[in-house]
């Protein structure tokens, strides 16, 4: 039982070293020495829990996604719906990219795309898309007409790859959270009422 939780613990350390190195270096700068430094084991115990640095990066990536997802259950449950409801995802998916070491690492494999995680980065996308659409859906039956909602559904996309470009540059995540504010205000301001 003690190897148990030893092994969850450290597979646990591992994920969290590889998610700061990933996000930190990208994928071609992590190494498989410099991930199980960080995480305070050998690079056997490294190599017992993930037999390659891809399989490393997709467990990353899987921890990144279900961050997503609870954030974006937890907005649904709470927020309401249509457009109101996609400005406060895109709120929360920017602040969860600057807090969560693993969202942000999953985003920057997403970016670089390697081959070693295509379904890793395709899930990023379906943790909060759905969500989105529900939310976008909701407004068009509201009334909202249907050239708005795909151009917010655009704009979220946009909004998201953006608030990870600035975050990554340096910006505060209050920083993008009161630019994010800003635009969709702005954007909202010239939808038809």
């Amino acid at each position: 039982m003690v190897r148990q939780v030893r092994a969850r613990l450290t597979r646990s350390a591992l994920i969290t070293a590889a998610a700061g190195e990933f996000a930190r270096l990208g994928y071609a700068g992590a190494t498989v020495a410099r991930i199980s430094t960080a995480a305070g084991v050998t690079s056997g115990a490294l190599t017992f829990h993930f037999v390659s640095k891809e399989e490393l990066a997709r467990a990353v990536a899987d921890a990144g996604v279900e961050a997503a997802r609870s954030a974006v259950a937890e907005v649904e449950r709470l927020a309401a719906p249509g457009l109101a409801a996609a400005e406060r995802l895109t709120q929360v998916l920017a602040v969860l990219l600057e807090q969560d070491v693993h969202v942000r690492a999953t985003v920057r494999l997403m970016d670089e795309c390697p081959d070693e995680c295509p379904d890793e980065c395709a899930a990023w996308e379906e943790a909060w898309r759905p969500a989105v659409d529900h939310a976008l859906e909701r407004a068009r039956a509201g009334g909202s007409d249907d050239a708005v909602v795909a151009d917010v559904q655009l704009l979220i996309s946009y909004l998201l790859a953006g608030a990870g470009a600035r975050m990554r540059a340096g910006h505060s995540v209050a920083t993008v959270r009161h630019e994010l504010g800003r635009l969709w205000q702005r954007f909202a301001a010239g939808l038809p009422a």
